[in-house]
């Protein structure tokens, strides 16, 4: 009989070139295939609620896969953690129905990018270093003009014609915290590099470099070269997905 097995997956991507698998490439897909593969003697695919990018690290990362193998899950998750790599762990382990797709079904997905000032030494690979404070009021102003149902063209890198660029944002705030300032997001869906590009172009806006009123702009303009440069990759986390009517969101 099929199961279909759901997880939560925390991991360090700093030394993986992303989520999906590359030929030639340490991912943390291919990490966790080749695991679950060990543990079942067949190949396993999984499906992930996003396709994470080189550099970038998940608290809440969520996969499922398919299987007719009857291991519970509890017997499942230690397994997989005996033998993955210390960057990546599995937190939870959930038997789901075999209609739950990670991706399809997800809802909204929450990231947070972590900015300190000042020089690190300890967790540089977490968090964006830089020298001066920016102005948190107008990068909260520009942020809150992200919110809602628009068209992120200007904010996507290589994206294909036929592809659909609109997102709903559900939340788009700046956090000041004791070292630094954080950028919380969330929306139903993100195109790729979408939120580096927006934590770029609002870097610009508070060194001064921007207005607030430039972000609506380049979000009518529809142009990746209006937007600003994308920002640091290690700086970025997957935070949580949020499911309907599934244990735990």
């Amino acid at each position: 009989m099929q199961r279909n097995i759901r997880l939560i997956l925390e991991y360090d991507g700093t030394d993986f070139k992303g989520w999906q698998v590359q030929p030639d490439q340490r991912t943390v897909q291919g990490e966790l295939e080749a695991c679950l593969h060990r543990l079942f003697g067949t190949p396993i695919r999984t499906i992930a609620a996003g396709r994470t990018d080189t550099g970038v690290h998940a608290l809440g990362q969520v996969a499922n896969f398919i299987t007719v193998n009857p291991l519970n899950v509890e017997h499942i998750q230690n397994a997989l953690n005996s033998m993955l790599p210390a960057d990546s762990a599995v937190r939870h382990a959930h038997e789901v129905p075999l209609r739950f797709h990670a991706r399809r079904d997800a809802r909204r997905r929450e990231y947070v990018y972590r900015i300190e000032y000042g020089r690190r030494a300890i967790g540089r690979q977490y968090a964006l270093c830089i020298r001066s404070r920016l102005d948190l009021e107008a990068m909260q102003d520009a942020a809150a003009r992200l919110l809602g149902h628009h068209d992120f063209t200007s904010f996507c890198v290589a994206a294909s014609e036929r592809e659909n660029l609109e997102c709903h944002l559900f939340e788009s705030t700046w956090q000041q915290s004791e070292d630094g300032v954080h950028f919380r997001i969330a929306a139903n869906r993100f195109l790729r590099t979408m939120v580096r590009s927006i934590v770029g172009t609002l870097i610009q806006v508070g060194r001064g470099g921007r207005s607030a009123d430039d972000v609506t702009k380049i979000l009518e303009a529809r142009d990746r070269r209006c937007a600003g440069p994308s920002a640091p990759p290690h700086g970025l986390f997957l935070k949580r997905v949020t499911y309907e009517d599934l244990p735990g969101g």
